[in-house]
């Protein structure tokens, strides 16, 4: 994979097969409307790279079978960085998007040049077993906590993060590693991760709320991240004074303490159910009304046919808010207007790992 670099063309045949695989030529010229001698040309130009692979289907007829397309999933490799104030999560995805490997860590420092190490290391580990071709890794993405003044260079960084300033973040964690790095903030990389693996590949426009130490969103349009002029599409914290209760991990944390149960990180909240937990059951629906209300007012907005929400409360407590949000009466105005549905993300607790690795997969293979 050294110094490939495909075509618009190529990125845009490559998304479908992505998306559609097994996918047959014809219906590759009529989803991207490309002549049907590009198409069998592009497809030719990928798999001499090594990107595809043949299903051969027999119909029962004579003649030659149909040989629709597939994703080669061991052509290509890429690493996701997920970090919180306590902990370093790495996942490392193939070209299919299925998450092969994984490590964690502990963070003893947050900083840039601390997480870029631990991960570095991290991903040296899962190497060394000889079974991953190290030059199939196009690349590391990290999911940031924070959103962009600079667009992907320096970030407002949140604030249990002040560390995560500077001119260039992306270089100073590049500093750190021996791979190619990609940056996107969290927002936006669970929602790439949720598009490209998750239940946003059935979905063209969706909204993707991140809940993490604080909260913020990424937005699917026409099947394709959009960043906004400077990389900060999605802001809906805005929608939460920070000097009230907000629907955030760290809102959470407090909650939950002053209750009387020791937390420190979302780890922590594995085994914690709103059932026999009230400090818990009050924050879920709190937070669930807070975000019903802002979300009813985004959603017609932006018109999304979906929102997802996602982030680092696990799974069960995801699906706990959307139980509270996704009802008849959301977005239900009187008037017969269709409403968007409300999904808990299909990730699961990899989704932060695997949004961060869909970075540098989404910027070689199909941004276009």
């Amino acid at each position: 994979m050294d110094n490939l670099t495909l075509s618009p063309n190529q990125k845009r045949i490559l998304d479908v097969i992505w998306r559609k695989g097994p996918v047959a030529r014809v219906e590759i010229s009529r989803l991207t409307h490309l002549s049907s001698m590009s198409v069998t040309r592009i497809t030719k130009e990928l798999d001499d790279f090594g990107l595809l692979v043949e299903d051969v289907h027999r119909t029962g007829a004579r003649g030659q079978p149909v040989r629709p397309l597939l994703i080669k999933a061991d052509a290509a490799y890429a690493a996701g960085v997920y970090f919180s104030t306590k902990t370093l999560q790495v996942g490392l995805v193939d070209l299919s998007g299925a998450l092969v490997d994984s490590r964690e860590a502990s963070l003893d420092a947050g900083t840039p040049q601390a997480v870029a190490q631990a991960a570095n290391q991290l991903i040296l580990d899962m190497l060394s077993g000889g079974t991953l071709q190290r030059n199939k890794l196009v690349g590391v993405g990290f999911a940031l906590p924070g959103d962009f003044i600079v667009d992907r260079k320096r970030l407002n960084e949140h604030a249990l993060f002040p560390n995560f300033g500077g001119d260039d973040l992306g270089q100073a964690l590049a500093d750190e590693m021996d791979f190619p790095v990609f940056v996107e903030n969290d927002g936006a990389s669970a929602a790439l991760g949720e598009r490209l693996m998750g239940i946003g590949q059935r979905i063209q426009h969706f909204l993707l709320v991140h809940i993490g130490h604080g909260i913020g969103a990424g937005l699917v349009l026409d099947g394709d991240l959009y960043r906004g002029s400077k990389g900060n599409s999605g802001i809906i914290g805005v929608q939460f004074p920070n000097d009230q209760p907000r629907p955030t991990g760290q809102d959470l944390f407090e909650v939950l303490k002053a209750g009387g149960i020791a937390v420190e990180d979302f780890n922590d909240l594995a085994n914690l159910r709103p059932q026999n937990c009230p400090p818990l059951q009050r924050w879920i629906d709190r937070a669930a009304e807070q975000l019903r209300h802002a979300l009813w007012i985004t959603a017609r907005m932006l018109d999304p046919e979906a929102i997802i929400i996602g982030g680092r409360l696990p799974a069960h407590l995801l699906q706990e808010l959307v139980a509270r949000i996704d009802d008849e009466a959301f977005c239900n105005e009187g008037v017969l207007l269709p409403r968007p549905r409300v999904f808990a993300s299909s990730l699961g607790s990899a989704g932060g790992m695997i949004g961060a690795a869909a970075v540098p997969l989404h910027d070689c293979f199909f941004r276009v």
